[in-house]
């Protein structure tokens, strides 16, 4: 008997051989369902990401604006005369200033009476949030026309007629 022949009649050797081609792996429609399944997770979990950072943008906004109004009532009652903030930049947003009652602005000012602001890039996509120093008001507004629980979703409630509070 050859060494060929051996092999050929090795148990183990037959137990390979008679297998069937094509046992192993995943067929096509197996293939297909995972696909399917992973596009529906997919188109479930993409708009929620792009609203969670959108809240995230405008929660981000108002924190820095309540940090920065904070820290200047700090100068003040520490008696410094003309304190500043440290200039802020807020994605999502292209300014972030103190504003008089009479309209001007600077980037870096403290104020013992007027506004702190943070101007929304796109405001029909975030709000634009408004501190009022004096009263300790809190205003947003958007533009366009969000409904209330768009704009709830990103900081601004009690929203009607373009305006809100956070």
């Amino acid at each position: 008997m050859s060494l060929l022949q051996a092999y050929l009649r090795n148990p183990k050797t037959q137990r390979v051989l008679s297998r069937k081609p094509g046992n192993k792996g995943f067929s096509l429609i197996e293939l297909v369902v995972v696909v399917a399944v992973l596009a529906i997770l997919s188109a479930i979990a993409i708009p929620s990401f792009t609203s969670i950072n959108k809240k995230a943008r405008a929660s981000a906004a108002t924190n820095t604006i309540a940090t920065v109004v904070k820290d200047c009532a700090v100068k003040y009652a520490n008696g410094e005369s003309s304190p500043t903030f440290a200039s802020v930049s807020l994605d999502g947003y292209s300014d972030f200033w103190s504003k008089t009652a009479a309209g001007t602005t600077n980037t870096t000012a403290c104020l013992e009476t007027g506004f702190f602001e943070a101007v929304a890039t796109d405001t029909a996509v975030l709000p634009t949030f408004v501190y009022n120093i004096g009263t300790g008001a809190k205003t947003c507004s958007m533009t366009g026309s969000p409904t209330a629980a768009a704009a709830a979703a990103v900081g601004c409630k009690d929203f009607a007629s373009g305006a809100g509070v956070w």
